[in-house]
């Protein structure tokens, strides 16, 4: 393969991998978008005429998330088998030490395709994964023909998960800004539950309200307690106090 016929590989691999990617993404998104407004038309009184055309367009963009994230995992296994540990710059042509030839091949192809989709930033783990493909063979670590070729893609899934949680990141940033403060945290709750009771007390009146409707306000404001606390913990939130944070400004 000559040297001008290699970037133009491995800008095409490039395309493929960010198309795979941002296809069942951005979909899901509109259709989470789409089902969100839509359901929210349909507690109108009365119920706009697009609210069902909204709904519909959202499962329908539903399925093609669905649909092209199945293709993009076909799409990128094809890929990575196709595309030749040649199309990543400094990639060895040669397979590791103890193990036969094709199947090395396939692995290492698999896993400079998982390079890509990685991103540039993440290079490094293009010899990292390399290198636990090859084993150890000094030490007696060979690693058979399926187990490579499963690390392989399970690399491949994993740089699918990094490139997918970059894309992710600045949705979480005004959800991290909420969590980090106590006083964030109380007025999205009490607005939540202040829509609730505004609704409860708009459809079906004051009595409604305070014989039924004040139960599923304070479950609903538990469960959002509860909720707050879970995002916290799983996005490594820790809690700022008001003062701390005037200060700053």
């Amino acid at each position: 393969m000559s040297t001008d016929e290699r970037p133009a590989e491995v800008v095409g691999a490039g395309v493929v991998a960010v198309v795979a990617v941002l296809a069942p993404v951005l979909s899901g998104a509109l259709a989470i978008a789409l089902l969100l407004v839509g359901y929210i038309l349909k507690t109108l009184d009365p119920e706009p005429a697009i609210a069902r055309t909204v709904l519909a367009g959202g499962w329908v963009f539903g399925g093609v998330s669905a649909v092209a994230l199945l293709v993009a995992a076909v799409g990128l296994l094809f890929a990575a088998l196709r595309e030749g540990p040649q199309a990543v710059e400094g990639e060895p042509e040669t397979a590791p030490a103890g193990t036969d030839a094709p199947d090395s091949r396939a692995g290492l192809r698999t896993v400079g395709f998982a390079s890509f989709v990685a991103g540039d930033r993440r290079a490094h783990l293009r010899e990292e994964w390399a290198a636990i493909l090859g084993g150890d063979p000094g030490n007696g670590v060979v690693l058979s023909s399926r187990r490579r070729m499963r690390y392989a893609l399970g690399f491949l899934w994993a740089a699918l998960r990094m490139r997918i949680s970059d894309l992710a990141a600045p949705l979480w940033t005004p959800v991290d800004w909420l969590l980090s403060v106590e006083s964030r945290t109380h007025g999205f709750i009490a607005l939540a539950v202040g829509a609730q009771i505004l609704y409860i007390q708009h459809e079906d009146g004051v009595h409604a309200l305070v014989t039924e409707g004040w139960g599923w306000c304070a479950g609903c404001g538990i469960a959002l307690r509860l909720f707050v606390g879970w995002l916290r913990r799983i996005r490594g939130v820790e809690l700022a106090s008001t003062h701390s944070e005037s200060r700053d400004q």
